[in-house]
C-alpha cells in the first residue's frame, strides 16, 4: 500500500473521531453550523438571532440602535454595503433591506454609529440613530 493512502486514510479517521467529541462531548454539531455566528464570534461581535432567522448585530460600546427606515432605490448597493459593514450573508442584508424600517444593529457607539449612517446614506439608504 502507498504510503499517502495510509496518511490520507488516517486524517479522514481522526476527522471522524474529532467531530464525534465535538458533538458528544461540548454539543457541537459541525454540519449545522451557522457561519454567520461563527465569524461574529471572531469578530468579537455577539450575534442575537431572531425567532425568523434574521440578524442583529450586538456591540458592547455603546447605548445606539441603528435603524434601516428606507433602503431607497439602489437596494443591491445598500445590500452589499450593509454586508461589507456588518459581516453578515447576502439572504440576511436582502432580508433587511426588504423588511424596512428595521433595526440591524444595537448597542453601537456613538462613532460607530456615525460613520455606519453615513456610509448608508451615501448610498442612498435612510438610517436613523435611535
Amino acid at each position: 500500500m502507498d504510503m499517502p493512502y495510509v496518511y490520507a486514510a488516517l486524517a479522514i479517521m481522526l476527522i471522524i473521531f474529532a467531530r464525534e467529541i465535538l458533538r458528544r462531548r461540548y454539543g457541537f454539531d459541525m454540519d449545522n453550523v451557522n457561519m454567520e455566528k461563527l465569524k461574529a464570534l471572531f469578530k468579537g461581535q455577539k450575534v442575537v438571532l431572531k425567532k425568523d432567522e434574521d440578524f442583529v448585530i450586538k456591540r458592547t460600546s455603546g447605548d445606539k440602535s441603528l435603524v434601516l427606515s428606507d433602503a431607497g432605490v439602489n437596494k443591491a448597493t445598500v445590500m452589499a454595503t450593509l454586508r461589507q459593514i456588518t459581516g453578515i450573508d447576502y439572504n440576511s442584508a436582502k432580508k433587511i433591506v426588504e423588511s424596512a424600517p428595521y433595526t440591524f444593529m444595537t448597542n453601537v457607539s456613538d462613532k460607530e454609529a456615525d460613520l455606519t449612517k453615513k456610509a448608508l446614506e451615501f448610498v442612498g439608504a435612510k438610517v436613523e440613530i435611535k
